[in-house]
């Protein structure tokens, strides 16, 4: 019988050479580019990814806001737990000074030592002194184990709060990872685009801004004078005025870039009146008004979750820090989903 193999018929090779064409020309290139989205498609994907990103950052400003209290919290108990050591070890002076005053005077009956004693009136005197510990001997050994247990409370209430502190910090960090995620792919999105879809972008989001202002009468992009406020609102509207244009940073509480809350925090530190940094904390410490009672400086809060925040600056305006790649500016309040609005102080 023969080796040699026979050769396949040439139908079966045409076949083959066919089907390698067809796989070659599948695999993609190393030239091979996604095609771009839509510019509305980016624009949304965008706007969703900041808007995740914000979410987590408010909520990451929310346990700053928890780490510091807590920080207040662990600077008393340490303060107070200082204290109750210094009362111990007075407390053990004390303890030891008895001990040393029965040691003094014990191991003999007391006419005899009276009798052997060098000086009988020293001997008395130390005697006197005894008495007196021994009649406190039970109400110290009392206080000590109370102080002593007390200490011990405070040791491990400070222990849980520092607990807390570090799981709170630990989800600080994990969420402004997930913000800094969520911008990190927005900006690629919007990196992926030519300078010409860029320009479409910002003019498609110019169009919908002036379709609200022209929907609420009025064409100017800065709003005309204000309706009156109080005089802490018009101190606070005045400094959020002043950052027009900085940029916005996750975090931020100025003094040359902010976040939502952290703009609003500072305009009305100025004005005497502490927030905390975090949207929905202002709005659940402060006083809540209808939207027909807004006046300058008031805050307004949008979204379902209440993660953003602006400055009501009159004429259905406010002014906001927006997000990563914008800066603080004037928006409609009708641009964003109004969910509340309040008055500090």
């Amino acid at each position: 019988m023969s080796n040699r193999r026979k050769r396949p018929p040439g139908r079966v090779i045409l076949a083959l050479g066919a089907a390698t064409l067809a796989v070659v020309t599948a695999v993609p290139s190393s030239s091979y580019a996604e095609p771009t989205p839509k510019i509305s498609e980016v624009r949304k994907q965008v706007d969703k990814l900041y808007e995740e990103a914000e979410k987590v950052t408010e909520q990451a400003n929310e346990l700053g806001d928890q780490m510091r209290a807590i920080d207040r919290r662990v600077r008393k108990l340490s303060a107070d737990v200082d204290r109750q050591q210094k009362t111990l070890a007075a407390l053990r002076t004390d303890i030891g000074q008895f001990a040393a005053a029965e040691y003094r005077t014990g191991g003999f009956d007391t006419t005899v030592q009276l009798l052997v004693a060098d000086n009988p009136d020293e001997f008395l005197a130390q005697m006197s002194t005894a008495k007196a510990f021994a009649g406190q001997q039970g109400d110290m050994l009392k206080r000590l184990q109370s102080e002593q247990k007390r200490l011990s409370e405070q040791k491990a209430a400070r222990e849980a709060e520092l607990s807390r502190y570090r799981e709170a910090k630990d989800a600080a960090t994990a969420r402004k990872k997930v913000a800094d995620r969520n911008a990190a792919k927005a900006k690629a999105l919007l990196d992926r685009l030519t300078a010409e879809e860029r320009r479409r972008l910002r003019a498609a989001e110019e169009r919908e801004r002036a379709r609200d202002r022209s929907s609420r009468g009025g064409g100017d992009r800065v709003p005309p004078a204000p309706p009156p406020g109080s005089g802490r609102g018009a101190t606070a509207l005045a400094f959020a005025r002043a950052q027009l244009g900085e940029p916005y940073v996750f975090g931020a509480a100025g003094p040359s870039s902010w976040d939502c809350s952290g703009l609003t925090m500072m305009a009305w530190r100025q004005a005497g009146v502490s927030l905390p940094h975090s949207s929905r904390q202002q709005y659940a410490g402060s006083a809540k008004i209808s939207r027909s009672q807004l006046q300058i400086g008031d805050l307004v809060i949008f979204y379902s979750d209440m993660h953003h925040v602006g400055i009501y600056a009159g004429n259905g305006m406010v002014i906001h820090a927006p997000r990563p790649g914008k800066n603080v500016e004037y928006s409609p309040i009708s641009y964003m989903p109004y969910a509340g609005a309040v008055r500090p102080g």
